[in-house]
């Protein structure tokens, strides 16, 4: 006896039952006729309960609204799948007229989770749409691992151009960035000021007082800068003792605003010494702005000697070009 003989409504209702992935089953009018209890666990809705019902959204959504079968029944027009699942689903490569996506269903479960799911059209032998099928796979654990490795990324990305110390950017960084900055300023003609700090005396305070105190006025310096700076400006670390900010669409005097902030925070912070001995340091500040025609190495020029005229005047102070 062949299989196809055989098969009456207990057998197809075992059948669903013995596929692993999750499934509903709805007939023309939207109404579930099966749930398979692959989707009993994942859902924690009883078979009993939603078949007869137009109640399948209920795991996944909080509101009612059409799932993936719902739009395949309404004519899987592309328009529609797109209102419903922007940039979440695709038409399938292996089913002519089916869908596939993924997404996250916060109301699935008790911590929500991460579905990729199908739907497809089901079709009477003379071509006509009868219902409408929907497999579900829960895909959280890949979608963890997957966010996990572009965490790992993100932050192998920002420790390689970041300095360690100090938290600014490095100077790789800086002249990466340098290179943008100046493009965007010729291209939109937008202000735009460099900063160059560079700490006084400091091969004099680490003969005098040790490395380890040198390294905690360097991480310090960096924390104070952080602090003065807008989300758009950046701060970096270019040498040992010397330091930059980029400021866009930001003047010479806006500049000078910020870099006075910045020496003054350091001139007014104390550093204690093992037995109590209090040092301060001060920091250099040479400051330009774009001009027309400028690349890297004039821009850095015109800073560089803005700084050396503040080293020339006396150190701990702020001079622009």
């Amino acid at each position: 006896m062949k299989i196809s003989e055989t098969v009456d409504q207990a057998m197809l209702m075992q059948m669903f039952d013995r596929i692993a992935l999750p499934t509903f089953v709805l007939d023309k009018d939207h109404t579930v006729i099966h749930w398979n209890s692959a989707l009993e666990a994942l859902s924690g809705f009883n078979r009993a309960d939603m078949i007869g019902t137009r109640d399948h959204w209920k795991p996944f959504y909080s509101s009612n609204r059409p799932c993936l079968a719902d739009l395949i029944l309404q004519g899987g027009k592309d328009q529609d799948v797109k209102h419903y699942y922007t940039n979440k689903c695709t038409r399938s490569e292996l089913i002519e007229d089916a869908y596939e996506g993924e997404d996250y269903f916060p109301d699935c479960g008790e911590e929500g989770a991460w579905l990729h799911f199908t739907a497809a059209g089901i079709y009477s032998s003379s071509g006509e749409m009868i219902g409408a099928i929907e497999t579900l796979e829960n895909i959280s654990a890949r979608k963890k691992a997957e966010f996990e490795l572009l965490e790992r990324e993100r932050v192998y990305k920002e420790l390689s151009i970041t300095d360690s110390l100090t938290g600014l950017h490095n100077s790789r960084h800086f002249y990466n960035q340098l290179e943008d900055a100046l493009e965007t300023a010729r291209r939109y003609h937008h202000p735009f000021t460099l900063c160059f700090f560079d700490l006084d005396d400091f091969k004099k305070l680490n003969d005098n007082h040790g490395h380890l105190t040198g390294d905690k006025v360097l991480e310090t310096f960096g924390t104070l800068v952080r602090s003065s700076l807008r989300t758009l400006d950046s701060g970096y670390r270019y040498g040992g003792e010397e330091f930059a900010i980029l400021l866009p669409s930001t003047d010479v005097e806006g500049a000078s605003v910020v870099a006075e902030r910045v020496r003054e925070s350091l001139q007014n912070y104390q550093f204690v010494l093992e037995g109590g001995e209090k040092l301060q340091a001060s920091v250099s500040i040479g400051i330009t702005s774009f001009k027309n025609g400028d690349n890297v190495q004039a821009l850095m020029h015109r800073a560089d000697s803005a700084l050396y005229e503040a080293k020339r005047k006396g150190k701990n102070c702020v001079v622009s070009i």
